[in-house]
């Protein structure tokens, strides 16, 4: 089965949607903190789903390659393990909803051999799990929470733990979106000054 990007994104909505109203119900704090964090990060995780399969359109538009269709069912096992583990925690099972969606990042990082560069010459490069041992680190941090918050321990602390790591890794992301953007601006206006010098100006 193949999702468009657009609706890959748009289901996440639902879920979301469902966190986001557990985040404002009088229920304990920790409760609500932990429901706005994974709120959060199934925004986070949409736009990345969207991203991603995005990719995979536009590399196979490119080139041929049995490598960008086992990264198209590794994504697409990624997106529906994710969505089961956002529907579980709208549903109000946060703990198992939380390691669902972990263990779902984490079996992508494993599993996952290339990165999709389309706007490069090579725009299939490999990425074997060694080079995600950062974000697999994180990966297992976050799934370590959400196993104390299922065994009930810590809850504050977990609730306030996963909270900071969604908030640092979307500034993270959009920090990187704003300077990938940046960028872009610059090669644009210096291609733009090439096709288009100016002549110079007699004082």
């Amino acid at each position: 089965m193949t999702l468009s990007p657009a609706l890959a994104a748009a289901l996440f909505m639902p879920a979301a949607a469902g966190l986001l109203y557990q985040s404002m119900q009088p229920y304990p704090w920790p409760h609500r903190l932990l429901a706005l964090a994974l709120s959060l990060m199934s925004f986070e995780q949409a736009h990345m789903a969207r991203v991603d399969l995005r990719h995979v359109d536009l590399v196979a538009q490119r080139i041929s390659d049995l490598r960008l269709r086992h990264f198209d069912q590794v994504v697409m096992l990624t997106i529906f393990g994710q969505l089961l583990g956002f529907s579980v925690a709208a549903a109000g099972h946060l703990g198992w909803g939380m390691a669902l969606i972990l263990v779902s990042l984490v079996g992508f990082n494993l599993a996952a051999t290339i990165r999709l560069e389309p706007g490069t010459a090579k725009p299939i490069q490999a990425a074997g799990w060694r080079s995600r041992l950062d974000v697999l680190t994180l990966d297992a941090i976050a799934l370590l929470l959400a196993l104390l918050w299922i065994a009930q321990k810590f809850q504050a602390w977990v609730a306030g733990g996963l909270f900071a790591i969604a908030v640092l890794y979307g500034a993270s992301k959009l920090s990187a979106y704003i300077a990938a953007a940046r960028q872009k601006s610059l090669v644009h206006v210096a291609h733009a000054a090439q096709e288009h010098p100016q002549t110079p100006q007699q004082n």
